[in-house]
């Protein structure tokens, strides 16, 4: 009985946040354009798997709060033609090789920025890349399919947890 009632509550949360995330994304790309310290945001989701990973059970960014996830949900599912995601992607290799890759350009951009305005402008590029191929995997295959393979705050907070599992 009580687990039933669990599993609706998560649904309806889920549910909630695919709703709504959704316009976070779109904001994301918009308000660059206008003032590039709003690319800082990119970096704060980043931020936001990691720390919600390391206080949490399972990857509750990735599936009530990303806004990248949240949107691609939202707005491919339509369009989205369902090929069978390549092995090359679902590789180990692949998906932990970008993670780094990944992960070593935010930490330079980091380093590198001078001011907010570069800091957020890395910060913007890389996240209009990242989206840009998460737009064509998730056309190409499933809307989330990056998320689940290449996306690399969701392999970090992956990694935090086997580590918190394999601690306890």
């Amino acid at each position: 009985m009580f687990s039933k009632q669990l599993i609706k509550s998560s649904k309806k949360k889920k549910n909630f946040y695919e709703n709504y995330t959704w316009i976070i994304f779109l904001l994301m790309w918009i308000l660059p354009i206008f003032d590039i310290r709003f690319g800082i945001l990119g970096l704060v989701s980043m931020s936001m798997a990691v720390i919600l990973s390391i206080f949490s059970k399972g990857k509750p960014h990735c599936a009530y709060f990303c806004p990248r996830g949240g949107g691609l949900q939202k707005i491919l599912t339509r369009f989205s033609m369902g090929y069978k995601t390549p092995k090359f992607i679902t590789n180990k290799i692949t998906r932990y090789g970008f993670t780094l890759l990944l992960t070593v350009k935010v930490v330079s951009g980091i380093v590198k920025s001078q001011n907010i305005y570069q800091l957020g402008s890395a910060m913007y590029m890389g996240f209009v890349a990242t989206s840009i191929l998460a737009i064509t995997m998730g056309i190409l295959m499933k809307p989330r399919v990056y998320c689940g393979e290449l996306c690399h705050a969701g392999n970090i907070a992956g990694l935090i947890n086997q580590i918190k599992t394999k601690n306890k």
